[in-house]
C-alpha cells in the first residue's frame, strides 16, 4: 500500500474501500449465489 502511494484514511473518508483493495488486490468479490434472500412471506392468520 505504501509503495503505490495509497492513502487508507482518503478512501475511508471517501466511502471507497472498493478502489483502495482493487489497488492492493485484495478485493472479495462473491460471485451471484442464484437464491432470492430478499423475499419474505407473511401469512397473517385472524
Amino acid at each position: 500500500m505504501k509503495a503505490q502511494g495509497l492513502q487508507p484514511q482518503a478512501h475511508l473518508d471517501n466511502n471507497d474501500a472498493t478502489t483502495f483493495f482493487e489497488a492492493t488486490r485484495d478485493l472479495l468479490q462473491p460471485g451471484p449465489k442464484l437464491t432470492n434472500v430478499n423475499d419474505i412471506r407473511v401469512i397473517l392468520v385472524d
